[in-house]
């Protein structure tokens, strides 16, 4: 069978493939007929929809490489029985890592630093926040937003409020952290303010203009989920007028983002080209659970971590 790699993932993850299937890999996956060919997909960011599984009639798999499948047209995908796995928690480490990472650079204005020394320009950078004894909030408390609050809490002693209306409450026990009944309420509460969900047609502009209008003009906003849960265009004009002080994004709505885009410009926006998750570590984890779940789907067994649970659409192969 054939297994089309539609993005660039760790070479162990290749090799395990290859082992029981043809591996058509990255950059060539993207030159050939996959629709004819594919009887598995594995994405990272590739978007897989609806044209494509009307016009893939082998596929039976999309692996997810990573965590959020807004890439992929969930509804298409079960019409067209085709399963759909994500490698849930391989990269939790390593985005909660980079959202302390990226809060430290807006806060202590890294980046700014950094530019102003290799320019010799000048810049006022002695006016950094510490972090010690904050009070940060989370939207958001699942496998991410949970480690990264341990982090900010181990590091800084830090207050954590959170809303997340589906975690259970021995989450929030067990992270000393305070359940907020609503994101109003949290925003104003915050020295930082931490995004951790899935962009879903109900978080699509979850934080807007009004939103960050309750901000405090101290705060930091930091966005390693996904892009379109905040409202760029609202975000833009809370750090132009200094409504908030800083922001920090990993995601945009569109991406590669270019670098023109308004955001870019602006000497409290700390930007990164969505590699919160590519830790050399996650990479192999995220990796190898992607291709245990096609050769196991391709083998007729039950893969792991089903977004769509089809199995019984699966067939061994001969």
């Amino acid at each position: 069978m054939k297994v089309f790699v539609m993005d660039p993932i760790d070479g162990s993850a290749v090799q395990s493939l290859s082992r029981f299937h043809t591996v058509v890999d990255y950059p060539a996956s993207r030159n050939e007929d996959w629709h004819a060919h594919a009887d598995a997909v594995v994405v990272r960011t590739f978007e897989v929809r609806a044209t494509d599984f009307a016009k893939a009639q082998k596929l039976k798999i999309v692996a997810k490489h990573g965590t959020g499948v807004d890439n992929i047209d969930l509804e298409a995908a079960s019409g067209a029985n085709v399963l759909v796995t994500n490698t849930p928690g391989a990269n939790a480490n390593a985005v909660a890592e980079y959202a302390l990472a990226m809060t430290l650079a807006v806060a202590r204005k890294v980046s700014l630093a950094d530019r102003t020394l290799r320019n010799q320009q000048k810049g006022t950078l002695q006016n950094g926040m510490e972090l010690h004894g904050k009070t940060i909030g989370f939207l958001g408390l699942g496998d991410i937003g949970s480690r990264t609050a341990r982090l900010f809490k181990a590091a800084f002693d830090a207050t954590i409020l959170a809303y997340d209306p589906y975690a259970p409450d021995s989450v929030f026990e067990a992270l000393g952290a305070v359940r907020i009944s609503s994101i109003h309420e949290l925003l104003p509460r915050c020295d930082v303010v931490s995004l951790h969900l899935p962009l879903l047609a109900s978080t699509r502009n979850l934080v807007g203009e009004v939103e960050f209008a309750l901000m405090r003009d101290s705060a930091l906003f930091i966005n390693v989920a996904r892009g379109g849960i905040a409202d760029e265009g609202a975000l833009y004009s809370a750090l132009e007028s200094g409504r908030i002080a800083g922001a920090a994004s990993d995601v945009f709505e569109k991406e590669p983002v270019q670098a023109s885009h308004p955001l870019l410009q602006l000497n409290n926006f700390v930007a990164s080209p969505h590699i919160a998750a590519s830790s050399n570590e996650s990479l192999q984890r995220m990796g190898a659970a992607a291709a245990a779940a096609v050769i196991d789907a391709l083998a007729g067994r039950n893969p792991a971590h089903q977004i769509l649970p089809k199995p019984e659409l699966l067939h061994t192969p001969s």
